[in-house]
């Protein structure tokens, strides 16, 4: 252990005498990785370094930020076109700079949120077929950030809310239907990671200034701020807890880095936090080796399994959650020989139960992408009820209006797995609680009307005068 009690702990080897246990008894014991034969080839990506993980993805399509010689291009692909890609393939290409980060809608798969160095952050439809050409007017700009935004994320509860965070130092919350800024929050310091919390109440903002920032958005305040990892690299962060395990909803882990540059997870509980500026102690760190990239992590709720990959590495490390201590169990780790770019995870609705799947992640690498599946080694075909507890559905728990208004959260709108999938195969694609939007487009052909209309009536006005000065004579 450190002076923080660290444990170690990798994926090549087992911890030393005294860390965590590696062998328990768990049903994800044997979990194992596997990617698809199936690939997206002769992929162009950005050159542009940001903090997001670099790729996103629904049950319908992914995209990643496209290397183009102007401003920020981002290739949208359907999930059912494998192969090679075109060189000239279309587009969303409507931003003067380049592409930070962007994310899907939740409740509508079509929408997709791009955040740009150009200050502006807006909302794209993408057809069910995919682009057919390149797509320069979105449904809708958001504007306010001075500076490049870094971050944009939904409410993963909260119909039309999102979050941002920009190199302004503010972080802002936006109701996309009224396409107005809900308010303005200022940090002391640049945003390295936002990620909400299970019920769409809090955000975690990891900082520059090596801190971790607990906001409650509605009430406009920092309700915590505590110092997390000692290195200068940035940090990650993601929620613990789930529906079924409120308790575990106040838990927090955190990736980052020590002061001679080796890799941690740490676990926290934010009823720890305290207003003063002391540095509390983790419920565990972890120690993992001498990376140079940062740890993205990514938490499962129904299986409480936790996966943590890194830019630049060649694995993907995953461990069970416990309430209890080391609250982290290290279970193995996906291996491969091709360093990824980044690594990201797709909607548990998207998983094939009829093959154990637990998870699906999208592996980015310099010129493709793989999918991978994370699954369950089980002799029986029936569906698996013990793998699969109610996950989200993929419809909104409450309207952007309730949210703003100070109604009590409620935690994601859940259904049965059975339900959303046929038993095999994946998960059939939701388009949900679309967000009312009127596009650019449409508000422009809209006020061409509109004034088509009062010239025509200024026209007739001006004849009734006419003829009303002609009958005075």
């Amino acid at each position: 252990k450190d002076s923080r009690g660290a444990r170690d702990v990798t994926g090549a080897r087992p911890p030393p005498p005294g860390a965590m246990k590696v062998v328990r008894d768990s049903k994800f014991r044997h979990v194992f990785g596997e990617a698809s034969k199936a690939r997206w080839e002769d992929l162009r990506l950005s050159s542009k370094a940001t903090e997001s993980s670099g790729i996103q993805g629904n049950s319908k399509f992914f995209a990643f930020a496209w290397d183009s010689g102007g401003g920020g291009a981002l290739a949208v692909l359907p999930m059912s076109k494998t192969g090679r890609m075109a060189r000239d393939m279309p587009l969303v290409t409507g931003h003067t700079g380049g592409i930070l980060d962007f994310e899907f809608n939740p409740f509508d798969e079509n929408m997709i949120m791009t955040a740009s160095e150009d200050t502006t952050m807006k909302l794209w439809q993408i057809p069910d077929a995919g682009l057919k050409g390149h797509l320069k007017e979105p449904l809708l700009a958001l504007e306010g950030h001075s500076k490049k935004i870094s971050f944009c994320k939904f409410n993963p509860c909260a119909n039309g809310i999102l979050a941002s965070a920009s190199l302004d130092m503010t972080l802002r919350i936006w109701n996309i239907a009224e396409q107005d800024q809900v308010c303005s929050i200022e940090l002391p310091e640049q945003v390295t990671h936002l990620k909400w919390n299970y019920n769409g109440k809090l955000l975690a903002a990891t900082c520059k200034d090596k801190k971790l920032r607990i906001v409650d958005p509605r009430a406009s305040k920092i309700a915590a701020a505590v110092k997390i990892h000692e290195g200068v690299k940035p940090s990650k962060v993601e929620w613990l807890g789930s529906g079924s395990m409120t308790d575990e909803q106040y838990k927090l882990v955190t990736t980052g880095f020590t002061s001679d540059a080796q890799r941690q997870i740490g676990v926290w509980d934010m009823r720890m936090f305290t207003d003063a500026e002391e540095t509390p102690e983790p419920l565990n760190m972890l120690m993992l080796d001498q990376g140079t990239g940062c740890l993205y992590p990514f938490f499962d709720p129904g299986a409480q399994l936790l996966f943590v990959a890194g830019k630049g590495d060649a694995n993907c490390r995953y461990f069970e959650a416990d309430s209890g201590e080391p609250y982290l169990h290290f279970i193995s780790d996906y291996r491969t020989t091709v360093p990824q770019k980044g690594f990201d995870f797709l909607p548990k609705r998207c998983v094939d139960t009829g093959k154990h799947e637990i998870i699906r992640g999208l592996k980015l690498e310099a010129t493709a992408v793989s999918a991978v599946s994370f699954r369950v080694p089980r002799k029986s075909d029936a569906f698996q009820e013990d793998l699969y507890p109610e996950a989200p559905s993929g419809e909104p728990s409450m309207a952007a209006d309730e949210w703003v208004g100070g109604a009590e959260c409620r935690p994601p709108a859940v259904s049965d797995m059975r339900a959303m999938t046929s038993g095999s195969g994946p998960a059939r694609s939701t388009r949900a609680s679309s967000i009312a939007v009127a596009s650019v487009k449409d508000l422009k052909a809209s006020l061409a009307e509109a004034q088509a209309k009062i010239d025509a009536l200024e026209k007739e006005n001006a004849l009734l005068k006419a003829e009303l000065a002609e009958l005075k004579k």
